[in-house]
């Protein structure tokens, strides 16, 4: 495997993306898709969006400790950090099941860019996803597609030269896909009998907002017991030091006087 700093030089300046491998054993990995699968099956209000055969399911780090694990892996977060600097954020945690039969998404940038007209600022990078492989992805079972080097146009993807470029990226069952938001990627076809699961993060800069508010979804019970990094990602020590700054004013606004003597 390449060092941290030729990793995030190919994501920015290279092919727009990287694949770490195994970083979680096939075990680990298996007992998190079980799990996926059992909380989707039970579509639970608020934390599911059903796309026809693509399911999205939210929520996922009080579930199991190893998804607290996938968003603060030492590699990723060196990688990402290198990119993205070390008071990033966590904008989106979430699982994509794709059915068998499901066809493709589409081709497209990821969030905060496609809120943007383009041509997209080439600088600073606004995001880096990890795609988590929770199975063996395959050329057949919808492994995603990457078009190489289009992070370099800092455009909305072109379908005819994006179908010219794409290149399937498959990999064993805990292996993780780091890319740059602007390179163009899809989803392929799940051409196989079973549900194809992946576990998506989404990193971008303190200065971008996040697309979920992740720390208001959890428990104080999790947050207390989350490790300095979680918070700094989920946003929990900013949120906290403004709550306390709004108590602090609200007291002091009630222990002032009405009336305060006026001299002069």
């Amino acid at each position: 495997m390449l060092d941290t700093a030729s990793l995030a030089e190919e994501i920015v300046h290279g092919k727009g993306y990287v694949l770490l491998p195994e970083l979680f054993t096939q075990k680990e990995i298996s007992e998190a898709r079980l799990q996926i699968l059992q909380l989707a099956a039970g579509q639970p209000a608020g934390r599911f969006l059903n796309a026809g055969k693509r399911l999205r399911l939210y929520r996922l780090l009080e579930e199991a400790e190893i998804f607290e694990q996938m968003v603060q892996h030492p590699k990723v977060i060196e990688v990402v950090e290198a990119i993205l600097g070390s008071d990033m954020t966590l904008g989106g945690f979430s699982a994509h099941i794709l059915y068998p039969g499901a066809n493709n998404m589409g081709a497209h940038v990821d969030y905060p860019y496609f809120t943007m007209t383009p041509p997209y600022p080439t600088t600073p990078v606004m995001e880096v996803q990890a795609i988590w492989m929770m199975e063996d992805f395959t050329e057949t079972n919808g492994a995603p597609l990457f078009a190489a080097n289009t992070q370099k146009l800092c455009q909305l993807p072109n379908p005819e030269k994006f179908a010219e470029l794409a290149h399937q990226v498959t990999g064993a069952a805990g292996s993780v896909v780091l890319s740059h938001g602007l390179c163009w990627h899809d989803t392929s076809i799940n051409h196989s009998k079973e549900q194809r699961v992946s576990v998506l993060g989404n990193y971008n800069p303190k200065f971008i907002r996040p697309l979920e508010n992740s720390a208001q979804q959890m428990s104080p019970a999790f947050l207390e017991q989350a490790s300095s990094k979680l918070k700094q990602l989920l946003g929990h020590e900013f949120q906290s030091a403004i709550f306390k700054d709004v108590q602090k004013l609200q007291s002091n606004n009630r222990d002032a006087p009405e009336h305060p003597n006026v001299s002069g």
